[in-house]
């Protein structure tokens, strides 16, 4: 998918484009900054496309989630892998909660050495 056609979905589920200088991270909202698109599903969730070169190794994709003032991100290049989860979320098949849980898990059980 590209980032016009992520857009337009965006754009069809309710989100508003904001500028990244007035942004606040409020939910349905995105912003997209040199070539990156910012998605703001929720106060505590949010979705990211980096350019190549401005993934430091992290993943062009990535999934970030905060709880209890918390956060964690889940980082991957594996294009699969984000899209079932940002589409999902969009779809309304996957609850804001659902996905905190395991990002955080996910993050949890990586930096434990379980995973």
């Amino acid at each position: 998918m590209t980032n016009r056609e992520i857009i337009r979905e965006l754009k069809r589920c309710g989100y508003s484009r904001v500028d990244i200088d007035t942004d606040s991270r409020a939910a349905k909202t995105f912003y997209t900054y040199r070539g990156g698109l910012h998605i703001n599903g929720t106060e505590d969730l949010s979705f990211h496309i980096v350019p190549p070169q401005d993934s430091l190794g992290l993943g062009r994709f990535a999934i970030c989630a905060t709880r209890n003032g918390e956060s964690s991100q889940l980082g991957t290049d594996q294009a699969p892998f984000f899209f079932r989860w940002l589409l999902a979320f969009l779809k309304g098949e996957r609850k804001e909660n659902e996905i905190i849980d395991e990002i955080i898990y996910k993050a949890d059980s990586h930096e434990n050495g379980t995973i």
